[in-house]
């Protein structure tokens, strides 16, 4: 491959090269540790796209529209489907803990302080200060992806149908994604059948920047049937193992095993896992009181990572840093091994051209959902001139800076403690 220098000579492109467990390790630590709510995405884009060029434009959508479809915490499906995209069953593993470490080891710090001196110091102010940065960080991510993703008017209409449908019909997941999936496949058969109407609504609004100069930027995992079985073996025996553990004594079985249920049949996000994590752990199990469920909420609100990360809390409660531990695998296990499963195959299929244009109407939908969630975010979080100065200051240091994301959090932190 070549690629033309300012004087218009062609020169060989840089080789692909494999990715090591070391760098997808270092990398989705960083990741984790700067994503606060659906910033995830626009962290993980930052970092494995524009940055380091693992992934182009495409193979990431593609990895976040799958993301969305499976049950459990999008974010951490999508990191574990990158980890996957790279090296395999190794990278997925590497990647999902390694995005996981800095909201679990935050939670259970946090935890430690509430249950052990009855107080989280200054979470109140902290908390709002982070919740102001959040919407401006998450506004930043919507708009990237927004230009990748959403750029003919047939994306838009897709997009704002799905706005439509989640903040004015309050419909769920499940439908919009049934109703998104079947209008995007009439929409593409018009696109195929009628040259008059690809020609109108496939009509480019803008080209998005190349953050990539390849077709593929790194050398992802290469399929083979003796891999994808050697993977299904591991992944059972990780599945006995955790059953194995979970069955050990009466408390592990109700905290796994309910979890476990939760994260494999909970489709839509951290934010629909919660009602049913509230009612088994609160009304059902009685392992968390409803003022120390509402605390915990909070402070995983206040963490980084996904909402989910609630559940190192209350296993923590339960039985200490081995319980959080355990309620936290048992939460992403499920969607773990869907992801692992099913990707190869996911991956074959995203080549074809028709099921490619599928999946790009799929995340305009999304992405069309995502203002409905903005909208929600700056309703609760921001209240007063100080919240929105700090929503708008985070936005544009990330927005027209290349300082890096820790920097603004821990910036936006600092000032929180200050003026609240």
């Amino acid at each position: 491959m070549e690629k033309k220098t300012g004087c218009g000579i062609n020169q060989p492109l840089e080789p692909p090269r494999s990715v090591s467990l070391f760098e997808i390790a270092k990398t989705f630590l960083h990741i984790g540790l700067v994503s606060y709510s659906l910033a995830a995405l626009g962290e993980a884009k930052k970092s494995l796209v524009d940055k380091k060029n693992w992934m182009t434009d495409e193979e990431y959508l593609n990895g976040l529209a799958l993301s969305q479809l499976l049950p459990g915490a999008p974010a951490v499906n999508l990191n574990t489907y990158i980890g996957y995209f790279l090296r395999g069953f190794p990278g997925a593993i590497v990647a999902s803990i390694s995005f996981v470490i800095p909201c679990f080891v935050a939670m259970v710090v946090l935890a430690h302080l509430y249950l052990n001196y009855n107080n989280v110091p200054l979470v109140s102010s902290l908390f709002k200060g982070v919740g102001a940065l959040v919407v401006g960080l998450v506004f930043n991510t919507i708009i990237d992806l927004w230009k990748k993703g959403v750029n003919t008017p047939q994306l838009t209409l897709l997009a704002v149908g799905g706005f439509v449908m989640v903040y004015f019909l309050k419909v769920n997941i499940i439908t919009l994604l049934l109703v998104a999936g079947v209008v995007s496949l009439g929409v593409t058969f018009l696109t195929i059948k009628f040259s008059s109407w690809k020609a109108v609504m496939n009509k480019k609004f803008w080209i998005a920047k190349k953050s990539s100069q390849r077709e593929v930027s790194a050398i992802r995992f290469e399929f083979s049937k003796r891999k994808y079985f050697g993977m299904l073996i591991m992944l059972a025996v990780l599945l006995v193992t955790n059953f194995a553990v979970n069955y050990s004594n009466p408390i592990f079985r109700n905290l796994g095993n309910t979890l476990f249920g939760i994260g494999g049949l909970t489709f839509g996000s951290g934010y629909a896992m919660l009602p049913f994590i509230q009612d088994a752990m609160v009304n059902q199990y009685h392992f968390v009181t409803e003022t120390e469920f509402g605390v915990a909420l909070a402070l995983s609100l206040l963490t980084p990572g996904p909402v989910t990360v609630i559940s190192a809390f209350i296993g923590y409660k339960v039985a200490g840093v081995f319980g959080a531990a355990l309620a936290m695998a048992n939460m992403y296990l499920p969607s773990f091994a869907i992801v692992n499963i099913i990707s190869d195959l996911y991956n074959r299929a995203g080549k074809v051209g028709k099921v490619k244009m599928v999946i790009s109407g799929i995340v305009a939908a999304f992405f069309g959902t995502l203002w409905a969630v903005v909208f929600k975010l700056t309703g609760s979080s921001l209240v007063d001139l100080p919240t929105w100065g700090l929503a708008l200051a985070a936005f544009g240091v990330q927005r027209f800076t290349k300082i890096d994301t820790l920097w603004i959090i821990i910036a936006g932190a600092l000032i929180s403690l200050v003026v609240f």
